[in-house]
């Protein structure tokens, strides 16, 4: 059993990713793992602003207690699949703040990566932007990636999936990430 939390990468009212993050939560409940949505509406964080990088917290503690839940869950994981929108041909200030924060928690972890829009673009290029921030980590992004749109489309106001195709491309992506995280846990 892996531990494969959720990141949902809005915190705006009336966001269209939520739905897919538990759909998706839901599904890797399913496949035997262990999942949580991480959702910085409930755990806030402020931006990071400390004088030191990142890493010299790893080995102490945050200066901030939702920082230290956000390292407790990240050190937890042994992946993680970020559901997000594409704003302005990227991705949400607070999902690179989020990351920001941490480092070495992701070292030698695989992401997938889900993109959201109500375009049809589906969060394609905010995928690609997504993409060298995670390699930094000394991180994997699998190839695999699942982009939702337009998303009225694909899931109904009371959550209903519409598009049963998109149970294929999510298996994918999913069997991509176990795979890379098996791989990759073997090594850390």
């Amino acid at each position: 059993m892996l531990n494969i939390p959720i990141i949902l990468g809005s915190v705006r009212e009336g966001r269209k990713s939520e739905t897919p993050a538990k759909y998706i939560m839901e599904k890797v409940i399913a496949a035997g793992h262990k999942s949580q949505l991480v959702d910085f509406k409930e755990l806030p964080l402020p931006f990071y602003s400390a004088a030191t990088m990142p890493v010299v917290y790893f080995k102490t503690q945050y200066p901030d207690a939702n920082a230290q839940k956000w390292s407790d869950i990240a050190r937890a994981a042994d992946a993680f699949i970020i559901v997000t929108p594409e704003y302005n041909h990227g991705y949400p200030a607070v999902l690179k703040n989020a990351l920001d924060w941490l480092y070495l928690e992701f070292e030698k972890k695989p992401f997938g990566l889900m993109g959201v829009s109500s375009g049809s673009v589906a969060g394609a290029r905010m995928i690609e932007h997504l993409r060298p921030i995670i390699e930094n980590f000394g991180a994997v992004a699998v190839r695999e990636t699942v982009m939702l749109g337009p998303i009225d489309k694909i899931f109904a106001e009371d959550g209903k999936l519409l598009d049963e195709r998109v149970n294929k491309k999510i298996d994918g992506m999913l069997s991509s990430l176990v795979w890379w995280a098996e791989a990759l846990k073997k090594s850390r």
